[in-house]
């Protein structure tokens, strides 16, 4: 029977040694795991293999506890050892320890690369039904309500596409509001640090009331997804519809605000305080149309049907 390479003490000292081979690569070369060849290499007493160890360096313990915040299980893995091994190096070397919830934090944490495109989608569904918010004081997570499932399952696709994941499943509530009976489909991300700033952006001061940061710039895709959210095609009968955005949840500050972006970018809007919304002339909405581009997502496409939706009831808002 052929003898493992691990129990040869002259290929041991040859790799470790002489070659400066790392453990990892012994373990492959000898079909074994990392943990057997640390183990013959203390039964040989084979010089500094115990030194070698990584959770007995001061540096590599601080390097990856500290500096890239790693869990002490996520390190036992990478050394080879028990977590208690590591938490027992780290209190050797009066390395400040986490508290639990930092710690908890750390190893079951998600993370998530926002991208340009992935904060424009974020921001046109916040000023419409989208919400963000923070069941801890670390990560945030993003939920959004529709009566369409298809809109619910279609955001979560492009979500996911852009590295914003799903978690659970859509889930489907019914309910009754003013005596008439509704029902609504509810998507949910994962929790996330990187949506904290996005949270703080828009509920200033732990507040659930959204406010529009003065530092978002609307372009096509976040006007689009705001559509999609709370616009709608109103005046039907009269020839030649306008658009109304229902922005009642939102303070004047914040109307002001969207009322200069839109204008900046050539449409004819006001505000119609009495019902506190956007109002936009017949004369931009075709521009408009063009310029948020084709409707995504079927359920919705009733409001790109300018010709069709002249035929509907006078006064009728389409949201």
């Amino acid at each position: 029977m052929e003898e493992k390479l691990y129990k040869n003490k002259e290929w041991m000292h040859e790799h470790y040694v002489i070659q400066e081979e790392s453990t990892p690569v012994m373990a492959k070369i000898a079909g074994c795991s990392n943990k057997t060849i640390w183990r013959w290499l203390r039964r040989f007493e084979i010089p500094n293999a115990r030194e070698f160890q990584p959770y007995r360096n001061e540096a590599w313990l601080r390097e990856h506890y500290i500096d890239l915040q790693e869990s002490t299980y996520a390190m036992a893995q990478q050394a080879d050892c028990n977590y208690e091994t590591i938490r027992y190096w780290i209190h050797k070397f009066d390395i400040p320890v986490r508290t639990r919830s930092e710690g908890i934090f750390l190893a079951t944490r998600n993370y998530l690369t926002i991208s340009q495109e992935l904060l424009d989608l974020l921001e046109g569904e916040l000023l419409g039904d989208g919400y963000v918010g923070m069941r801890s004081l670390r990560s945030a997570r993003y939920t959004h309500t529709s009566k369409y499932r298809e809109y619910v399952e279609w955001l979560s696709r492009e979500f996911s596409d852009l590295g914003l994941e799903q978690v659970g499943k859509i889930n489907r509530y019914d309910g009754v509001s003013k005596g008439k009976s509704y029902m609504m489909y509810c998507y949910a991300s994962r929790d996330y640090p990187e949506l904290v700033p996005i949270r703080e952006k828009w509920y200033p001061e732990g507040s659930r009331k959204k406010i529009v940061p003065k530092d978002l710039k609307l372009n096509s895709l976040i006007c689009r997804q705001w559509y999609i959210g709370d616009g709608g095609f109103h005046n039907l009968a009269a020839g030649r519809p306008d658009i109304v955005f229902s922005t009642n949840d939102f303070d004047k500050a914040s109307i002001d605000y969207l009322l200069k972006e839109l204008r900046g970018k050539g449409f004819k809007v006001t505000h119609q305080p009495s019902h506190n919304k956007i109002g936009m002339s017949v004369k931009s909405v075709k521009d408009f149309l063009e310029y948020i581009g084709p409707c995504p997502i079927d359920c919705y496409q009733y409001k790109w049907d300018y010709q069709d939706n002249r035929k509907r009831a006078k006064n009728r808002f389409i949201g």
